[in-house]
């Protein structure tokens, strides 16, 4: 990393599993689990806590990202917050074809809205075909749209 692109965020970004955890965080909040999850699904290699939670702290130490609690367990929920969202639109900005090597295998589009999705999604198959969705409710509005169409 550049000496002065790294005063300039005050962290590093120099592994995979880092950029797609701020790429994950881009996309929506989730908890530690969901990210971990999420990067051992998306990379060709195991990821442990000790990868992901220093980091996660870092982003927070920096103001980059916060925690919000939820559920009955209280889940620690991590969130960018505006300056960590200019910090991964930065990082694309500047690293725009090489995060695009990096993720173009786990890169997805919605079937429904177009949305790019990082690594999973919501999938299902319809009529015989794999289709991948952001999320649930996309998956049930392409299906009422698409049943719809075929009634008409």
């Amino acid at each position: 990393m550049v000496p002065r692109l790294k005063e300039k965020l005050g962290i590093r970004v120099n592994t995979l599993t880092k950029l797609f955890t701020l790429l994950f965080l881009y996309e929506k909040p989730m908890h530690g689990y969901e990210i971990m999850k999420r990067l051992n699904k998306a990379l060709p290699y195991k990821v442990n806590p000790e990868q992901v939670y220093p980091f996660l702290h870092q982003l927070m130490k920096r103001g980059y990202a916060k925690i919000s609690k939820t559920g009955e367990r209280e889940k620690k929920v991590y969130s960018l917050t505006d300056e960590g969202k200019e910090l991964v639109e930065y990082l694309t900005e500047r690293f725009g074809n090489l995060i695009e090597i990096a993720i173009k295998p786990q890169l997805h589009v919605c079937a429904h809205c177009g949305v790019k999705i990082v690594g999973e999604g919501y999938e299902m198959e319809i009529d015989g075909e794999k289709k991948v969705f952001c999320c649930k409710h996309c998956a049930e509005h392409y299906i009422h749209t698409r049943m719809k169409i075929k009634s008409d």
